[in-house]
């Protein structure tokens, strides 16, 4: 059984925090989170790659989790700068290619990457809860939350907003 360990590495000028499973030495896979989450949503799948025989790392987006907010939002928060980052987080990996396992937004900027910046080094592309194109009804939904933390003041409302939410 593996240990996850935290680190941290600069990539295009933002520091990043990624979590790093299994042996340093064997293939390595990229798990990237979707919009509103962070690496540590991959934390059960990527327990299991690695006791596979899979060097798994999970980072944290820029603004998510425990790397750095943009202090260019605008221009940083889209799916061109992601696939930026990602190359860089390869490069800064040492790492020639790689496997990509992402959900829903990481599997986007796996797509993006794929196309772009990380062309050629994708050895396979696994993507969960994506495809070629986004429903507007759920694009819709994300935006009704994303990027406006809602407040609750009893477990009651907030159980109730997850299941509103969380119900499509």
């Amino acid at each position: 059984m593996y240990s996850p360990t935290s680190h941290y590495i600069v990539c295009t000028g933002r520091e990043l925090h990624y979590v790093e499973w299994g042996d340093a030495g064997a293939p390595a896979l990229v798990a990237w989170h979707g919009l509103a989450r962070t690496g540590r949503d991959m934390d059960d799948i990527a327990a299991h790659l690695a006791a596979c025989g899979w060097r798994v790392l999970c980072p944290d987006t820029i603004g998510r989790g425990l790397s750095q907010w943009s202090p260019e939002p605008a221009r940083e928060y889209c799916l061109a700068f992601y696939a930026e980052l990602a190359a860089a987080f390869v490069a800064g990996l040492g790492l020639d290619r790689v496997a990509w396992l992402g959900t829903s937004m990481g599997g986007s900027i796996g797509i993006t990457a794929a196309a772009s910046t990380l062309r050629g080094r994708i050895t396979r592309l696994v993507l969960n809860d994506n495809g070629p194109s986004l429903a507007p009804a759920a694009i819709e939904r994300i935006r009704s939350y994303a990027g406006s933390p809602a407040a609750f003041a009893t477990v009651s409302e907030l159980e109730a907003y997850f299941r509103t939410i969380y119900k499509p």
